[in-house]
Order: structure tokens, then sequence, then C-alpha cells
């Protein structure tokens, strides 16, 4: 695959339910020197609302939608100044909503000397938004990584025990139901074309997860590992970034980063979680240590909290995408 080819590979977008191993893929893809997955940024799900349908774009809605980009992104907009995005969209002047964010992002790739590759997108709440990114780029691959929720639990856990930046949902409950609407939003929407990866898989098995992979990304395989030994690999990457451009190896996979939650977290905490996403633990191939919680009866409840926790998080991403559009 040569690099003119590289444009032909459809974008990719990575969500999860959080703490499930993206920011790991996007560090491997990145090594493929075929696509390449800047730092997080939501501007797609969080712009849509206000400007999806929108049929002529002035300099003013350019510079509004530059500064939601900045807010929206890491690194305060990827490193990239206010007047470099301003020039790029009024230079190419697109008209659509697509077409903006992939100005946007093209930006970026040029900006780091890597405009021969194609653009890809990670940040977990896009999960959240599946439908307006299909919507926006319905040629997208959608790689969904899924993480047994228990031990998503507890990485939220040490989130909001040691880090100064705490987010997330901090309680067992909250944190089974978070995990729950993220996998349901997936599972609710027909005919999506997406790939689903278990974080635990790539840990154990990362050669054949990968390989997998870039058949749907349509990615070269050998070309990917080709890179893994590749000595000179920096020199195919301009390193302007805080994070190098964040590019892993694989290699450098430990595959013990697994069922943390046996040690970790408290019986009744196990049993909490089991009772309410048992459904979805099942669904994804994760042991059931309570056989009690797989019983009928417990359904109904268990739909009545899934649909109270879409309703709440309908409403604190729409109070969200509000707040961060009048900054």
């Amino acid at each position: 695959m040569n690099q003119a080819s590289h444009k032909k590979i459809p974008p990719v977008f990575i969500v999860s339910s959080g703490r499930a191993g993206t920011t790991l893929l996007r560090g491997l893809l990145n090594g493929s020197n075929q696509i390449h997955i800047p730092p997080e940024s939501d501007l797609i799900t969080r712009a849509y609302p206000f400007y999806y349908d929108k049929q002529h774009f002035s300099d003013e809605d350019y510079k509004k939608i530059v500064k939601l980009f900045i807010n929206t992104s890491e690194d305060n907009g990827w490193e990239m100044t206010e007047d470099y995005l301003l020039t790029c969209l009024k230079d190419q002047a697109p008209q659509t909503f697509t077409d903006i964010n992939s100005t946007i992002y093209n930006a970026y790739l040029k900006h780091v000397g890597l405009d021969s590759q194609q653009w890809g997108i990670k940040r977990p709440v896009l999960i959240a938004g599946i439908d307006r990114i299909i919507r926006t780029f319905p040629e997208a691959k959608i790689v969904h990584v899924v993480r047994d929720g228990r031990d998503v639990f507890l990485s939220y856990k040490e989130i909001h025990r040691k880090d100064a930046v705490k987010f997330g949902p901090q309680g067992v409950v909250t944190n089974a139901l978070y995990w729950i609407d993220g996998l349901r939003r997936i599972e609710e929407i027909n005919n999506l074309d997406f790939y689903e990866l278990r974080y635990e898989d790539l840990l154990s098995d990362p050669a054949t997860e990968l390989k997998e992979l870039c058949v749907f990304l349509k990615i070269d395989y050998e070309k990917f590992i080709a890179d893994e030994n590749d000595k000179s690999i920096s020199k195919n990457t301009a390193l302007k970034t805080k994070d190098k451009l964040f590019i892993r190896k694989i290699s450098e996979i430990k595959p013990t980063n697994t069922k943390k939650y046996l040690t970790k977290m408290s019986q009744i905490d196990r049993f909490i979680y089991e009772l309410i996403a048992a459904p979805y633990l099942m669904k994804y191939n994760y042991p059931i240590e309570f056989n009690v919680v797989t019983s009928f009866l417990w359904f109904p409840l268990r739909n009545i909290a899934y649909m109270g926790a879409r309703l709440f998080n309908n409403w604190r991403y729409h109070r969200r995408d509000i707040e961060t559009y009048n900054k």
C-alpha cells in the first residue's frame, strides 16, 4: 500500500463505555503508518445539533466552530492555533458539516507532517453519539471496545481516588448503568458497520485481534507488522506533540491487566454490579459469580433502571452540549 492510497482508507471512530483500552488501541493503530488518530476530541457530536443541517457557513460560523473544537479537544485543540484553523477553513471554504470536520482533521495531519495518512477519532463518550457520526460520515468504520464492566468500575474508582482531574461515574450502581447504557446504544442502531473488540482478547492475543481489525479497517496488516521492528519509525512521524503522536508496539502489551475485580472489588460491590449488569456481562462472555442474578425475576427492575439511565444521560449530554456551545 503506497502513501497515495492511504486516503482511500475510511476514517475510523473508536468508542467505548470508558476505561476500556481505547488509548492503547489508538497507540497501536498509530504504528501502522497508514492511519493516524490524534488526541481525543468529540467536536463531531457536540457541534452536530447546531450545524449538521446548516447549508451555508460564514466566517463567523468558522470562528465559532474553531472555538468549539478547541474546547472539546485535548491539548487545547491538538496544539493547533485558532488562526491556523481559521486559515484552513477559509481557504477551503467547506459548506457542509461533514466537510468542516474533515477540513479540521486533515489540517491536523498536515500540521504534524502526516497528511498522506487517513485520520481517525478516538473518544469513548462518542458512543452516545453513534447516530450522529454515521449520519455525518456514512462510510466511517466504528470500532467498539468492550471491557469487563467490573474492571471498568475499578478504573474509574482509581481516577476519583488519585487523579487531580476527576471524571466518570463514581458509585458501583452509576458505573454499572453507565457501562450498560453505552452497550445498549450500540445495540440499538440497525445496520451499523462496526467492529466489536474485547479488551481482554486484545491483551491475550494482540496479533490475531489486530490482524482481524486491519481487515475491517482496510489497513495493510503486513505493513503494520513491518513497522513493529522498524527502528527508524520516528523518521516517519513529525514528533511535534506532547504525546509524541502516541505510538505503541504489540510487544509492549501486558496480558495480565484483567480480572482485577476478583481481588480489588468487595464481594458486595461485585454482587450489586452483577445484579444490575448480568445480561450484558453474559452477552460479552464475562463470568458470573452469583447465579441468583440470572433469574428472570430481575428483568423488569433492570429495564426500569436502564430506561432511567438513558433519560438521565440524554439530559446530561444535552445540557453539556448547550453549555459548551454557549461558552
